[in-house]
């Protein structure tokens, strides 16, 4: 869950959360706008105080499971492909 849709669930202003967070309520909404990823104290402070429902992932735009998660780029970039192609003389 985002933070800024937990926030907006829970009712509470950024300088609420920054509060229990021990962080300014400009930092929070910075976090919770996307114009700033958390440290890891921060990180977890947050994951903490909002009982779970904001993750780390939450942030990158990850979601807990694997499944739903798509790649940036559906197709290898040749130089990808490159390195996992076998020689010309070994695919005959």
């Amino acid at each position: 869950m985002l933070l800024q849709d937990w926030l907006a669930r829970e009712g509470l202003t950024f300088g609420q959360f920054g509060g229990a967070i021990a962080r300014s309520a400009e930092a929070v909404r910075r976090y919770a706008n996307g114009e700033r990823i958390p440290d890891r104290e921060t990180m977890t402070a947050i994951v903490r105080e909002t009982g779970g429902h904001v993750t780390p992932n939450d942030f990158y735009g990850l979601t807990a499971h694997g499944d739903d998660v798509s790649p940036v780029d559906a197709e290898p970039s040749p130089g990808k492909m490159r390195n996992f192609a076998a020689p010309e003389s070994e695919a005959a």
